[in-house]
């Protein structure tokens, strides 16, 4: 039987994790009922970094998995690109968590944050498009090219061009905006 110290620690990472993903399901629901399927920023990709950055992999991959799955499902939405986006943003949530979990997460740079989230969810964007076209059954060099393609050509009745950049770029900068405060501030201890 664990002790109460351990207990309050397990409790913690569960209670942090739910918040999490609360977050992430949350305002994704609020964007899509406010703004359809337009997309501008990907909220389960900036909590999943943002627990990455704080809380370290195993709760970001829950975070990236979950938010992905319960979000979907709640949009109405769920099918086959749900799985691929769900793995692909667990996978998100254990590489962040390796590449910025570390004793003194103070030191971290604003700069890297926005960099490496930006690149990351650049790579996101393009392996679950690539992913989805593949699974349609596009050869896979046509899939790659479309997946590409669709990141900076409007589609599906859209009119913006470049919105993938967009979306990383708002993205990184909201993941750097609320890590930072977090970080700054001590307001979470894990």
């Amino acid at each position: 039987m664990p002790n109460g110290s351990a207990k309050r620690s397990r409790t913690k990472r569960i209670s942090y994790t739910a918040m999490m993903i609360a977050l992430a399901v949350a305002l994704r629901l609020l964007k899509n009922s406010l703004f359809g399927p337009f997309q501008f920023v990907n909220f389960p990709g900036v909590f999943t970094v943002v627990s990455g950055i704080i809380f370290g992999p195993t709760i970001a991959m829950v975070v990236g998995a979950g938010s992905y799955l319960l979000s979907d499902v709640l949009i109405g939405l769920p099918g086959y690109y749900t799985l691929t986006n769900m793995f692909l943003m667990g996978g998100i949530g254990l590489i962040t968590g390796l590449i910025w979990k570390r004793s003194n997460r103070t030191d971290i740079s604003k700069i890297g944050i926005g960099v490496g989230t930006y690149i990351i969810m650049l790579a996101f964007d393009i392996i679950s498009s690539f992913a989805f076209y593949a699974i349609l059954g596009v050869p896979m060099t046509a899939a790659l090219a479309v997946g590409i393609g669709g990141l900076f050509m409007p589609s599906g009745g859209g009119v913006i061009y470049g919105i993938g950049p967009i979306t990383e770029a708002a993205t990184a900068i909201l993941v750097v905006m609320i890590a930072h405060v977090l970080l700054q501030n001590k307001m979470v201890k894990t």
